[in-house]
């Protein structure tokens, strides 16, 4: 298990498929820290840009739906892979990572 310093969450509205349709869907993602000063060898690989997806796939750690305005209803538990599914989704996931890793 992470350490509370080594992971952050923010919320945010993250694409989702929804039965047929793409939802964007209020969540909380959890993301894994890292390192300020490896961010950019973290970011470039082989002198290639990694893509959106596979960051986002070792940066984010769990992604909850907020529970309902009542409580009566806990937020979804949605798998990586499965938001991962739309590169936007992979995209605005990154976007903020980086944002709050100043």
């Amino acid at each position: 298990m992470l350490k509370a310093e080594e992971r952050f969450s923010r919320p945010m509205d993250l694409p989702i498929l929804i039965g047929s349709e793409c939802t964007y869907v209020p969540v909380i993602a959890a993301f894994r820290r890292v390192p300020s000063n490896n961010i950019d060898d973290w970011l470039i690989s082989n002198g290639q840009p990694r893509s959106d997806r596979d960051l986002a796939a070792e940066v984010l750690l769990e992604v909850r739906g907020l529970p309902s305005v009542d409580g009566h209803r806990r937020g979804r538990h949605y798998s990586v892979i499965e938001v991962l599914e739309f590169e936007r989704a992979a995209a605005l996931v990154i976007s903020t990572f980086l944002a709050e890793s100043r």
